[in-house]
């Protein structure tokens, strides 16, 4: 059970028996799921350099990030807010045209809570596939899998593609920066942010009313009429049936389309997913396709999640 006292900050906790054993059991449980699924077990550090932390999605992972300055060698240091970043870090030095599975467990540390422990230090355990051939039904199914190795019941799977507001707002040639703002007003589902925002920007109507449709774009899958009617691809269309055909079949979990809801820290590009109980708000699960760089600049295929193995335990109490 979780152990207050009043010599921990705000959102901290210790954990004692019999949550601490709980969880022990189901950290090991998983990793020896994942490795005979033939997944390295890998620890990365849990500080690094802050100026470098997240690669190119630096922005986003600071604003997470606790940092300070390291008397050793006068560098500002960041402790991870997020490990499927460190993951890529390492598989990016080892250079490997091949397929390169990991998995991981570790401590993460946020500035803001957000997870519905109202912690924002948790336990992160989560797999990563880079290169290979399409991973994505796989990764569902091992997320599926480790639900119920963890006894969990009464799970959504809430799902979406970021192609279809990346093909909507090109037009737009948006940098970096605005391209976060508008995602994050986007994801509030906020149709009054967004009509300030456009209208600092004189965005034309059409591709308003392309934002506003998709807004609206959550459910089930009578939302492809609605995709429809923006001129959606029909691949993009066809990847969305299968995508809940395969949940609703072969999972443990009840599909759910959101086309706005981009989890994790804005490195995602494809598909993206969150698990959710029915009985709580916030997500105990994240993940999703991006891309990853090697060493000599080619760009490479990545797919993986983290679950958030404290809420896990918490769940069941």
């Amino acid at each position: 059970m979780p152990s207050n006292s009043s010599n921990l900050p705000d959102g901290v906790e210790d954990l004692t028996a019999p949550d601490s054993l709980e969880l022990e059991t189901l950290r090991r449980s998983l990793i020896d799921f994942y490795q005979s699924k033939s997944f390295q077990l890998t620890y990365p550090s849990l500080i690094e350099f802050a100026d470098a932390i997240g690669g190119e999605q630096n922005t986003s992972l600071r604003d997470s990030a606790f940092t300070f300055f390291d008397d050793l060698s006068s560098n500002e240091l960041a402790i991870r807010p997020d490990i499927s970043q460190q993951i890529a870090r390492i598989d990016q030095a080892e250079e490997s045209d091949k397929e390169q599975r990991y998995c991981y467990v570790g401590e993460v540390l946020k500035k803001r809570k957000d997870s519905f422990s109202q912690s924002r230090i948790t336990i992160k355990a989560g797999i990563e596939i880079f290169g290979g051939e399409d991973n994505k039904f796989e990764t569902i199914s091992l997320l599926s899998d480790s639900m119920k190795i963890g006894n969990l019941t009464e799970l959504t799977l809430s799902f979406g593609k970021t192609e279809i507001l990346a093909e909507i707002i090109e037009p737009l040639n948006l940098n970096y920066n605005d391209g976060i703002v508008l995602n994050k007003i986007i994801s509030s589902k906020s149709e009054s942010d967004l009509f300030s925002w456009v209208k600092d920007r004189k965005v034309q109507k059409d591709l308003v009313n392309k934002l506003l449709t998709l807004i609206d774009c959550n459910g089930d899958l009578s939302i492809i009429s609605k995709l429809k009617n923006i001129q959606t691809s029909d691949v993009h269309l066809s990847e969305i049936e299968n995508i809940w055909d395969f949940i609703e079949k072969e999972t443990c979990f009840s599909p759910h389309i959101d086309l706005t809801d981009f989890p994790g820290f804005n490195y995602h590009d494809g598909l993206v997913f969150s698990a959710h109980s029915d009985k709580y708000g916030f997500s105990i699960a994240n993940g999703g396709e991006y891309f990853s760089q090697t060493m000599s600049g080619k760009q490479k295929s990545a797919i993986g999640f983290d679950q958030d193995i404290i809420a896990m335990i918490k769940l069941k109490a």
